[in-house]
Order: C-alpha cells, then sequence, then structure tokens
C-alpha cells in the first residue's frame, strides 16, 4: 500500500487517505488508540470503491501514522483534527462514521457543523467515556496529579494510558445530559456482548437525539469492535439504506 497523504496542522502532519468519488463524503473516524488501518475502514474503501462513492479516513495527532504525541491528544483536538483534514481535502457534505471514540467525535461534529453532515453512524459508540467509563478513584487522581496519566488493561493488548488533558477536556466536551442538537439521519450500531462500552448508551444517546430519524440496530452476538464479516456488512448495508 502506498505511504498516506499528509496535511500540516499547526506543525503537526496528520496523516490520511482519500478516493475521490460521487455523493456526501463518506469519512472514517477511528476508536481510542486506533487508527485508519482497521479492518472496518479497510472494509468502508472496498465499499466505497465498489460504489464510486467519496471516502475519506484519518489518523488522529499522535495516532497511526500522523505525527505528534498521544499524550497531547483530547476530543477537542481530535475533533479538530478531523475537520482540519476533512476541509482541507473533501470540503462539502460529509456522511460521518465513527467507531467506539470515533462517535463521540461525530457526534461533536455534527453539531458544531450541522450544514456539513449529511449523517452519522456510530459503531459501539463510546461519547463522553471519561465520564462513565474510568470510574476515578482518589488513587487515581494521585497518580493523574503525579503522572499525568491513569491506565486500565485492555482486552487488545497492552494497558490503556488516558491523560489528564484528555480526561479535562472530556468534561467540556460532554454531549449527553440533555438534547443532543443533531437533526440528520443517525444510525447507531452496537454489540449486545460489549464488554468495553455498555449497548444501552446507544439507546440513552438515541433517545437524547433531537432528530427524528433515528435508528439502533443491536447485534446480539456482536462484541465491541463489530468486524467480524457479518458485522462489516452490517455496516455497509446500513450506508446503502441511508443512500435509498
Amino acid at each position: 500500500m502506498t505511504l498516506p497523504a499528509t496535511l500540516d496542522r499547526d506543525g503537526v502532519a496528520l496523516a490520511y487517505r482519500y478516493h475521490a468519488g460521487s455523493g456526501p463524503t463518506v469519512v472514517f473516524l477511528p476508536g481510542y488508540m486506533s487508527d485508519m488501518s482497521g479492518s472496518k475502514a479497510e472494509a468502508l474503501a472496498v465499499w466505497a470503491g465498489r460504489r464510486g462513492r467519496g471516502f475519506l479516513r484519518l489518523d488522529y495527532s499522535g495516532c497511526g501514522a500522523s505525527g505528534g504525541d498521544f499524550a497531547d491528544g483530547t476530543i477537542s483536538r481530535w475533533a479538530g483534527d478531523a475537520l482540519a483534514v476533512i476541509d482541507a481535502v473533501s470540503p462539502g457534505t460529509v456522511v460521518l462514521v465513527g467507531s467506539s471514540m470515533g462517535a463521540w467525535i461525530a457526534l461533536r461534529i455534527a453539531i458544531t457543523r450541522p450544514e456539513m453532515v449529511a449523517a452519522v453512524v456510530t459503531i459501539a459508540g463510546a461519547p463522553d467515556f471519561t465520564d462513565w467509563g474510568l470510574d476515578l478513584s482518589a488513587a487515581d487522581r494521585t497518580a493523574l496529579d503525579r503522572d499525568g496519566f491513569v491506565e486500565r488493561p485492555s482486552l487488545y493488548g497492552a494497558p490503556y494510558r488516558y491523560h489528564a488533558g484528555l480526561i479535562a477536556d472530556g468534561a467540556v466536551s460532554r454531549v449527553l445530559g440533555g438534547e443532543v442538537a443533531i437533526d440528520c439521519p443517525v444510525r447507531l450500531l452496537h454489540g449486545q456482548a460489549d464488554p468495553d462500552v455498555p449497548w444501552h448508551l446507544s439507546l440513552d444517546v438515541a433517545n437524547a437525539l433531537r432528530s427524528s430519524n433515528v435508528q439502533v440496530t443491536l447485534i446480539k452476538d456482536g462484541d465491541h469492535r463489530l468486524s467480524r464479516p457479518q458485522d462489516l456488512a452490517l455496516l455497509c448495508a446500513t450506508l446503502d439504506a441511508l443512500e435509498a
């Protein structure tokens, strides 16, 4: 595979891959400690190529092939990274596909740039996870003050680190707790065997959305990644149905 293209944002090279095509550009937003080379992004690239659709995927600063320090990453910063690449590479309307944390970023973008977003699709969406997912103890807060981060075990390899800046920014980047001011179509996919993000969170998001064009699809045996062939087929079918 050829090297990704890059965009300079405040001295940080943001890596992305873009294929021009028809319709609103589909933009894939990865999850926490993930990147644009995963199976969902690859499946969407194939789907877009077969249908002649525009497709953009990117790595946030400090992630994947992009420059920068992961420790500096926050929801606000990574949402800004995504917007910078979208505006430079494929201005116009987009369909945002956000996986896990990427769903939080997708919702933030849809709130702040409603004229740009034609639809949102979330996969095991984890908005506001710094509130409900970390359950910080007094010892954790001591570690944050001392080390600048806390760690949590991961099912996918090395422990995940959550830095103080991410947690502080999460408090001002919340999307839940009231009406979510999004009016475009939203599709929420979630596995009921997800060990990381409770599936009922997608129901909470659906209830909070201002849009009336909202559908939740629960996959009874689906895990967090939703990367099995049948899960990827469902994701592509969801995008097809949005165009119908």
